[in-house]
């Protein structure tokens, strides 16, 4: 691993019970890239580092600290490249659980919430107005 794969400031790391399960969903329906996932010499991942736009996430293998009503985790995304209807668009198409459905904010924002497979709160926004 090279020291450019850790971001500078902050680096969210959420708790799940499956690492390759959790990597896959945020890849696969939430159209995360993959920077890499760590494996333990038995072969199981133990860590993944994702990334979205200009964010990185970091997933870590902690079953028993992996809560069933995501442990009050609330992530909050902001789209800059993507244009944030057509990617509600593509999360519906998905079946995405949406928690908030997509409306404009009083702060300019235009902003959903989402559970991930693990039932943690993402929130995806975009500046919208000043």
């Amino acid at each position: 691993m090279e020291n450019e794969q850790f971001p500078k400031g902050i680096l969210p790391v959420l708790p799940v019970p499956n690492i390759d399960e959790t990597a896959d969903f945020y890849i696969d329906t939430l159209q995360f890239k993959e920077n890499f996932r760590l494996k333990s010499e038995r072969g199981q991942s133990t860590n993944a580092q994702l990334t979205f736009e200009e964010s990185t996430l970091m997933l870590n293998l902690n079953p028993e600290k992996a809560s069933l009503e995501g442990g009050g985790i609330y992530l909050w995304v902001r789209l800059f490249e993507n244009d944030i209807n057509e990617y509600y668009d593509s999360l519906l198409k998905a079946n995405v659980n949406i928690v908030d459905p997509i409306e404009d904010q009083f702060w300019g924002d235009r902003s959903f919430v989402i559970k991930d497979c693990n039932n943690f709160f993402i929130a995806f926004n975009q500046k919208v107005s000043e």
